[in-house]
This record gives C-alpha cells, sequence and structure tokens, in this order.
C-alpha cells in the first residue's frame, strides 16, 4: 500500500492506514470498509461528528483523529505566511504592547527584540531574582540578542500595584543605565524603556531619562 501513494489508492485503503493508530496490531480494512459502507464515502466518514463515530464502533483514539482530519487538512490548504509585527513608530509600539500586554501580571520585564527594519523578532520575559544584580539582567538580554540576531530592542516595564509609574522608572534608572552602556559593544539599539501601569506608559526617552 505504501508504495502506490495516496493518489494511487482506494478511499477504504486510506481511512484502513488512519484507523490503525487507533488499533495496532489488528487488519483495519473491515473496519475502514464497513465506515464508507456506512457513510457513504471516505469524506463523510472525516466530516462525521464524534457521536456518529462512536455509534459506529470507533474507539476513543479512532474518533479523535478521525475528527482531527478536516482541521489539519484545512490548515494544509492555508497558505502559511509570517508576518513580523512593525513596532519601528511610537503608535504602533504602543499599539502593539496594549494589545500583548494588557492583562499580564505586573511587575516583568519584558523585552522586544527588533529587526534592521524594526520588524518584530521576540517578545520575551526576561527573569529577575533579588539576588542577580543588574548587570547580569542585562547579560541575559544581550545573549538573547544574540540568539535573536537583533539589531534593536526596546524594554517594558509592566509596574505593580505597589509603585507609581515615576518610582519605577526612578528604579529602573540603574538598569536602564547598565543596558544603554553594554549595548553597543553588540552594535546593538536600545530604542526606549517604557514604564506601564493600568494601561498608561511613560517613556524613558520622552522623559528626557538618561542619554539615548
Amino acid at each position: 500500500m505504501e508504495q502506490k501513494g495516496a493518489g494511487g489508492l482506494a478511499d477504504y485503503e486510506i481511512l484502513e492506514m488512519l484507523l490503525f493508530p487507533g488499533v495496532p496490531r489488528r487488519d483495519t480494512k473491515p473496519q475502514a470498509k464497513a465506515l464508507i459502507n456506512s457513510f457513504g464515502s471516505l469524506s463523510a466518514v472525516l466530516e462525521a461528528p464524534a457521536a456518529a463515530l462512536k455509534e459506529a464502533g470507533m474507539g476513543p483514539a479512532c474518533v479523535r483523529l478521525l475528527t482531527l482530519m478536516p482541521e489539519i487538512a484545512e490548515k494544509l490548504s492555508t497558505p502559511q505566511t509570517t508576518k513580523r509585527a512593525d513596532i519601528g513608530k511610537w503608535d504602533k509600539l504602543l499599539t502593539y504592547c496594549h494589545t500583548a500586554f494588557t492583562g499580564l501580571p505586573a511587575g516583568q520585564l519584558r523585552v522586544l527584540f527588533l529587526d534592521i527594519k524594526n520588524h518584530l523578532l521576540a517578545d520575551e520575559p526576561v527573569m529577575e531574582m533579588s539576588d542577580k544584580t543588574v548587570e547580569a539582567c542585562v547579560a541575559d538580554i544581550l545573549k538573547q540578542a544574540l540568539a535573536h540576531n537583533a539589531s534593536a530592542l526596546v524594554t517594558v516595564r509592566l509596574v505593580s500595584d505597589g509603585l507609581s509609574r515615576a518610582q519605577q522608572m526612578q528604579k529602573d534608572i540603574a538598569f536602564v543605565q547598565a543596558l544603554l552602556k553594554a549595548a553597543p559593544l553588540l552594535a546593538l539599539d536600545v530604542y526606549d524603556h517604557l514604564v506601564m501601569r493600568n494601561g498608561q506608559w511613560l517613556s524613558f526617552r520622552n522623559m528626557g531619562q538618561d542619554e539615548w
């Protein structure tokens, strides 16, 4: 059967192969033929609801596999295009942040890694621990930047309720200074450090913080 290719197989033979993982070490040909006879065609079997397949004698594993086939076929027939978000402008950056970060737990530090055209390569959290130095945190970010072959980045702080945006900005000054000092070693641009609280934003660059 394997040598024919899918185009050379009868409908019951295709169904026979699909059923085999659900009933290993058994001849699935009788079940395949019975299903096609019952439902009328291979496509009708694959489009049948789970309840109907169970009534036809299919076990849970076969039902799961058969009901997945239409979804798999749809995905395979849909062109997959990878489109990176363009966040090179302030309004696009804020739109992305509002969409991606609203509702996330506060207290996180996230990094947006960008390519040379300011398209988003990755959006990743940075693990911060009480015993971790600012320099160690910056080193982790630079490692991630290298892994993504990033040309630039934006850091985003999601502020907890215990701190105001201004307080968090003051707290992050040492981190931002260390990042600005280290990034040029990798020819990496740091575009901004944003602080978000309850949907409101402050920008280190726009507030004149540090030297960009």
